[in-house]
Parts: structure tokens; C-alpha cells; sequence
């Protein structure tokens, strides 16, 4: 059993990204559970050469050890056309050529192409979303309760450019009957409801959800590689786990590196996170 953590490389790992990492880790082994690193890399023109081995030797030089081999959704795509072809067949799926100016017209998706069932060129294609409420209880931000028909609508599990959407992507490797932890930011969060919705459909079992706060930068963006967050220091990793500990509620000792790790897992608990994201300059 495991919980794990799936950066997308798209370049190397900033506070923000370590201190989800950081999370994750803590929390899988406070859970008695490995934790597993993969990449989520299906969107090929936004991969920046290199960033998989940086991100490995950031990881590496914090002391933040994964368990067994480091998957890449680039390399299980049979099992996201599986999980695909599974929804054909259910009569979930259908081919979608709404064009953007007729998307943003609504705030949902209209509908206009469930019928199409049928393969045609030049098509995204969309899972059906019915009116039921799904519900599911999060760590960290408790009860949740949505409608996907009124906030997104039928959406995309294969883009028209030919990628498999991330939501089925996610869906089918958080399915894994190994993974039972996900741990990932608040900014994450919409993004259960539709990943349940293929879990459901798709009959696997799903992972139980935690989403943590995010942090801000000066400007009260998410610390990310779109808002110009830096690279992590390698050559600090004792003050970088220890100023993330801080801001996950932790008040360690001063200690080395590994052995403030270890004295972070035997500590560690969620009801130390709030609920809002965090200002760090």
C-alpha cells in the first residue's frame, strides 16, 4: 500500500512543490505506507528537457527517498486507452467538435455532440456526466459535495491533439488498488469530483484525499513555475525541510537533515494543517 507523489516536468522543484513533497512523504510513512514518485508527463510541449533528473536529485538531496521504480504516465498509455475503450463500451464516452467560441458560451458544457458515439477525425473526446451528487470526505477540507453536471458538464478524457486528458490519466493511476493515500494541494481539489466520476465508472477503487494549502508568494499567486517561483537550493536542503515543517505546523528541533526527517515522521499528524492557503516571501 502507498501514497505518492506526481510532479509534472516542467521544470525543476520550487518551495511550493518540496513542501507538497515534503507532506506527501510524511504522510505516507506516518501511515505505515511506501511512498511512490511519478511523473505526470503526458503534455509533451510543456516538459522542459532535463527537469525529470533534476527534480530526482532535488528530491534525492532533501532526503526524501521514494519506494521502487519511478513511473512515467508517458509510459502507460495501454492502460489509459484500456480504460478508455472500457468506457466505450459502457455507452460513456462521445466524440466532441465544439469549437472554443461555442465552449465559452457556456459555463458548462451545452451538450451539442452527445449523440456522437460514433469515431470521427479531429474529435475530443468526452465522458458523460450524469445529475447525482457525488460526495467524498477529505482529510483536510472535509465534506465535499458537487454536482458535475451544474459546475463542469460532460469533459475531456482525450484531446482533440491526440494526449489523454489528465483527469483520466490521474484517475486510472490513483485507481491502482496499491495507491491509498493521495495527498496533493488545495488548488487540486475541483479536480477530485471528475477523477471520482472515472474511478466510479471505471470500477476502481478510490484513494482516500487530502488537500493541503498551497502556498503564496507577495503577490498572493501559488508558488509555481507559471508565477516565476525559483528553483530550490540544493545546497540548503537542512533549511528548506526545515522552514516547510514549520509552515506544515511542525516546530522542529535543530537537528541534521535526516535525523530532523525522522523526528518529522514520529510528529507528524494532519490536524496540524489549516485550511487556507499560506503567504511565504
Amino acid at each position: 500500500m502507498a501514497g505518492r507523489f506526481a510532479p509534472s516536468p516542467t521544470g525543476p522543484l520550487h518551495i511550493g512543490s518540496l513542501y507538497t513533497a515534503l507532506a506527501s512523504f510524511l504522510d505516507a510513512h506516518a501511515e505505515g505506507l511506501a511512498w511512490r514518485l511519478r511523473f505526470d508527463d503526458l503534455d509533451e510541449p510543456r516538459n522542459q528537457p532535463g527537469a525529470k533528473s533534476r527534480i530526482l536529485r532535488s528530491l534525492e538531496a532533501h532526503g526524501l527517498h521514494w519506494d521502487g521504480a519511478v513511473e512515467r504516465q508517458s509510459e502507460r498509455l495501454c492502460l489509459y486507452q484500456a480504460a478508455l475503450e472500457t468506457l466505450r463500451r459502457k455507452g460513456r464516452v462521445f466524440h466532441c467538435t465544439c469549437s472554443r467560441k461555442v465552449l465559452a458560451e457556456s459555463p458548462t458544457y451545452p451538450g451539442h455532440c452527445r449523440e456522437r458515439v460514433t469515431p470521427i477525425p479531429n474529435a475530443a473526446i468526452r465522458v458523460r456526466v450524469d445529475d447525482a451528487a457525488l460526495e467524498f470526505t477529505d482529510l483536510v477540507q472535509g465534506h465535499q459535495r458537487t454536482r458535475l453536471d451544474r459546475t463542469v458538464g460532460d469533459f475531456v478524457v482525450k484531446r482533440r491533439d491526440g494526449p489523454f486528458a489528465y483527469q483520466l490519466a490521474t484517475a486510472v493511476d490513483d485507481g491502482d488498488p496499491s495507491i491509498v493515500r493521495v495527498l496533493r494541494g488545495r488548488d487540486l481539489l475541483a479536480n477530485t469530483p471528475r477523477q471520482l466520476h472515472i474511478v466510479t465508472l471505471l470500477d476502481l477503487p478510490a484513494p482516500t484525499y487530502a488537500h493541503i494549502p498551497v502556498l503564496l508568494n507577495r503577490a498572493g499567486q501559488k508558488w509555481s513555475k507559471q508565477t516565476g517561483a525559483p528553483a530550490i537550493n540544493d545546497q540548503t536542503p537542512r533549511d528548506n525541510i526545515r522552514a516547510c515543517l514549520t509552515l506544515l505546523g511542525l516546530q522542529p528541533p535543530d537537528l541534521g537533515l535526516e535525523p530532523m526527517i525522522e523526528w518529522a515522521k514520529s510528529h507528524w499528524h494532519l490536524s496540524r494543517i489549516g485550511k487556507q492557503d499560506q503567504a511565504f516571501n
